[in-house]
This record gives structure tokens, C-alpha cells and sequence, in this order.
């Protein structure tokens, strides 16, 4: 029984902890997931984030969507988006002209995104319309 337990935590932590992108082992590979629409889930306002990457630069907008279903791009400030590898998987730094922060990213497949932000976290799933 000993042994048994001595393995389960040996285990565990490595089970528990981790990052879940299999699908990345590059900030290449996270570009192409992240590349495209993505609504927060359970957000009711018509809010839609667009991740793009051209020549090693990353870019972010917000897109309203109206009634009618058409997409009305925000005039805002959009910052750029940098994918940032580290031992443990990967972050995405955002940096506006006035500030910038770092988000964590905790899942990453073709239609979920699960960030952490500042101890939040934060799921979003691929907008297809």
C-alpha cells in the first residue's frame, strides 16, 4: 500500500500541474492556434478577439458583432501580441503604447483558449460565423 501511495504522489504533480498543448511545441505552432476569432464563453456581449501574425508580429482587435451579424472593428487602441516560451509552456505578452501585461496560457487547441490573467482565469472558444 505504501508503494502505491509513494507513486500516486510521485505522479500527481506532474498530471495536475502541467500546461495541456499538445498541440504546441513552438511559438510557431501557438501562432497558427491562436491565429483567428475567439469569444469569451459564457460572456454575453457581442465581443469577438482577433489574434493575427505576420512576419513574426502579432496583433490583437476587438470586434463588435451587431444584431444584423455584421463586424464592426473597434477604432480602439489594438496591441501587439508577442508568444513567449519558458519552461513551463508559454505566455502571451500584450503591449499597448502606455502599458503592456502578461497572460498565461493554460489550454490551447483548435476551438479552445483558456488564459490566466492575474490569478483569473479565463475561457474562450473559436468564434465560427
Amino acid at each position: 500500500m505504501k508503494k502505491i501511495l509513494i507513486l500516486i504522489f510521485t505522479i500527481l504533480p506532474f498530471i495536475s500541474f502541467g500546461q495541456h498543448l499538445k498541440c504546441c511545441e513552438s511559438e510557431k505552432e501557438v501562432e497558427k492556434y491562436l491565429s483567428g476569432k475567439w469569444k469569451e464563453k459564457n460572456d454575453e456581449s457581442n465581443t469577438v478577439y482577433e489574434y493575427w501574425f505576420e512576419n513574426g508580429k502579432g496583433h490583437l482587435s476587438e470586434i463588435e458583432i451587431a444584431e444584423n451579424g455584421d463586424e464592426l472593428i473597434e477604432l480602439e487602441v489594438q496591441p501587439f501580441v508577442e508568444i513567449i516560451k519558458y519552461d513551463d509552456g508559454f505566455k502571451i505578452k500584450f503591449t499597448y503604447p502606455y502599458e503592456n501585461w502578461i497572460s498565461e496560457l493554460k489550454y490551447l487547441n483548435s476551438n479552445k483558449l483558456i488564459l490566466i490573467t492575474d490569478g483569473k482565469e479565463t475561457e474562450y472558444y473559436k468564434y465560427k460565423k
